[in-house]
């Protein structure tokens, strides 16, 4: 590509992040390589699944998440021995749509005596819209930063922290969730006494607005951006995705009931 930022330079020893110049810019340490140059371009997306990943705490790394969500996707994003990406965001969507679709809607059904709303085929509709949607939006997003940020950066980890900044959205949904049911028992032990239509809107533009303050941060620091670049970027890719991309696939896949049919074949 060009502009693969790593291969030569390798990683830090002591934490795991890129080696730019004589000095670690993440520990400060004298620079000292401990990885072998790898593949970095698109081809080697492929590796990221038959690569035996190395095992990190899926708990630690979600706390981490939590507690410092910039520093954490950086320096995750900037470690070559962290490989489970995949599988963490993997476990977040699984969490967040299982608690949304299935898990909630069924401890409300068994706590007031309503109709089971539980829609399992809904799980696997918005994991497929999730996936489909990253393959569609991630280059798309790569070369548009590419072009604005000033700092080069591979493919390969550009999809890594789109990987983690998903996961990342994810845990947001999921604590999302928690507070709104939560609202809803506090609500109907008061006697109903909430518009729970506008509380769940509140939540949910407390929620976006988070999710494009991450983004913003998030981008800004990874590729060089200024302010106002990577405010724009954000928010024409949370355009592009919230308003075109995602509906549409959603869309599509609940016409074609794409969902429900797998659901069907897996009993």
């Amino acid at each position: 590509m060009g502009n693969a930022e790593e291969a030569q330079a390798g990683f830090c020893t002591n934490c795991g992040t890129a080696l730019v110049g004589p000095f670690c810019g993440g520990c400060g340490k004298p620079s000292t390589s401990s990885a072998k140059p790898r593949a970095e371009g698109w081809s080697a997306l492929t590796s990221e699944f038959m690569n035996g990943p190395k095992q990190v705490g899926m708990h630690a790394v979600a706390l981490s998440f939590l507690a410092h969500p910039v520093r954490t996707i950086l320096r995750l994003t900037d470690d070559p021995t962290y490989r489970s990406h995949w599988s963490f965001l993997t476990a977040c969507v699984g969490a967040q749509l299982t608690l949304v679709y299935v898990i909630l809607p069924r401890v409300y059904s068994a706590l007031f005596n309503a109709p089971d709303a539980a829609d399992s085929s809904a799980v696997i509709t918005n994991e497929i819209v999730q996936y489909v949607g990253m393959a569609i939006m991630t280059p798309i997003q790569y070369y548009l930063c590419r072009a604005l940020g000033s700092i080069p950066r591979s493919p390969m980890s550009y999809i890594k922290l789109c990987v983690l900044s998903v996961s990342y959205c994810t845990l947001l949904g999921i604590i999302t969730a928690f507070a709104y049911f939560g609202i809803v028992l506090a609500d109907a032990k008061a006697g109903s006494v909430l518009d729970l239509g506008e509380v769940w809107q509140a939540l949910t533009v407390a929620n976006m607005a988070a999710i494009l303050v991450f983004v913003t941060l998030t981008h800004r620091r990874f590729w060089g951006l200024s302010w106002v670049r990577a405010t724009a970027v954000t928010i024409a890719i949370a355009i592009m995705s919230w308003v075109v991309v995602y509906p549409g696939l959603t869309s599509l896949l609940e016409k074609a009931n794409i969902g429900k049919t797998l659901t069907s074949l897996t009993g």
